[in-house]
């Protein structure tokens, strides 16, 4: 017996759905890690600008976090981007799940509905075959 290619269908879309939650699950994940690392690079800067505020600091230390502040600041900026970035894939990850799945919905009820006709034929078959073995039987007796 073949196998109805709306059943092959249907098991394809739940397979996309599948692979659609797992990319979004590496997007938040990937969100979540650069999310880190920008707090990180922000504690970086607070933590140093604290040491080289402090009222018994050296000139050099002062000299040493002015002469870092503009990378700090640029890997602050590159976490910032890089969250960005990731808040975009998460965004689109979503957009591709929410598709599929409307997308594998709509061919489980393609395939619920097709059912619903068979069994509805079915239904009409035997009834047609109850009536006209009634009707039979009533010319037999009759």
């Amino acid at each position: 017996m073949s196998r109805d290619p709306l059943e092959t269908l249907v098991r394809l879309r739940r397979g996309v759905v599948e692979d659609a939650r797992r990319a979004l699950a590496a997007c938040l994940e990937a969100e979540d890690a650069a999310s880190r690392a920008m707090r990180c690079a922000e504690t970086a800067i607070f933590r140093e600008q604290e040491a080289a505020g402090g009222l018994d600091t050296s000139d050099g230390a002062v000299e040493a976090f002015a002469a870092w502040l503009p990378q700090g600041r640029q890997a602050v900026a590159k976490a910032r981007d890089a969250h960005a970035d990731a808040g975009a894939a998460t965004v689109q990850a979503r957009a591709v799940l929410a598709a599929a799945r409307a997308s594998a919905e709509a061919a489980d009820r393609l395939l619920a509905s097709r059912a619903a006709v068979r069994a509805a034929a079915a239904d009409r078959h035997a009834q047609a075959a109850l009536d006209e073995a009634a009707a039979r039987r009533a010319r037999e007796n009759g």
